[in-house]
């Protein structure tokens, strides 16, 4: 549930083009279905001329009603640029092979 929240907070605030949100409670010493740990790994224009701390920053005021909640979290936040130089990836949507052009 609060997975989704972050999740949807997350789309909505900062229109991720990549965007990762992992449970990682199951590997902490919490009770079973327990939703405390998490890791976000998001991509976002908004995130361009901005420093690292600020990225978090922002993180944390989209979350402010989800932080009280959990009790760790880990933010991974990328510009498009950045991503692609970690990962080798671009996050352009793939060629279209057909749609019925004669």
């Amino acid at each position: 549930m609060i997975k989704e929240q972050i999740e949807n907070k997350l789309e909505k605030d900062l229109e991720p083009w990549h965007l990762e949100v992992i449970n990682e409670s199951p590997n902490h010493n919490v009770p079973n279905g327990a939703e405390s740990h998490f890791k976000i790994v998001i991509v976002s224009e908004k995130f361009l001329d901005i420093r690292a701390v600020r990225r978090h920053q922002l993180i944390y005021s989209v979350l402010a009603e989800e932080m009280k909640k959990i009790h760790a979290i880990a933010m991974h936040p990328f510009t498009p640029e950045e991503w692609k130089d970690k990962t080798g990836n671009e996050l352009n949507s793939p060629e279209c092979l057909g749609g019925g052009n004669d």
